[in-house]
């Protein structure tokens, strides 16, 4: 089996999810916690600058507020809170996956959204306010994209239908 360096997973992450979910099962008991931890911390990163590069008008925070301890506990609790839910869940429901790939499956999920959101907030301030719900369409599109890689981790990392997949979600939201 040919290791499958940290960009290509990532890359697959966004154009191949599926593929890059069975590459972390595959590499079952070799968590790679650095990439893991850097995947996290460029999500923070980018949130964080995204405070500071989005055009005034479009910015639901001001650049006085921002706090990087406050972004950091934004984007990494939420994430690390639902895997140890979801692993809990799981472990109790016949499900497959470890901690470590959750964690894993979660951290590269999160490419879409270190990909996009400094594109947006560059996007912002080339355009109008009036196309405001254009920029903000990708925006959420962006989040969106990043639950569904989510739930998507869920489910192939355990093996699970679609109707267990959201039942699991719910109990691990819950």
């Amino acid at each position: 089996m040919k290791d499958v360096s940290f960009l290509n997973k990532a890359l697959l992450t966004v154009f191949h999810p599926i593929d890059c979910f069975d590459i972390i099962k595959r590499e079952r008991g070799k968590f790679k916690p650095l990439p893991v931890a850097a995947l996290y911390l460029m999500a923070v990163l980018v949130n964080y600058l995204y405070i500071f590069i989005v055009h005034f008008p479009l910015s639901q925070k001001k650049a006085t507020e921002a706090n990087i301890a406050l972004e950091l506990f934004m984007v990494v609790l939420p994430l690390f809170t639902f895997s140890i839910a979801s692993y809990a869940v799981t472990a109790i429901i016949n499900g497959e996956s470890k901690f470590t790939e959750m964690l894993t499956a979660q951290a590269y999920a999160l490419t879409p959204y270190i990909i996009l959101t400094p594109v947006l907030g560059a996007l912002s301030n080339i355009i109008s306010f009036d196309q405001s719900g254009v920029y903000f369409f990708f925006k959420y599109v962006s989040l969106i994209w990043v639950l569904i890689l989510i739930f998507m981790a869920v489910k192939y990392l355990n093996d699970y239908s679609l109707m267990q997949t959201v039942g699991i979600v719910f109990l691990s939201l819950i």
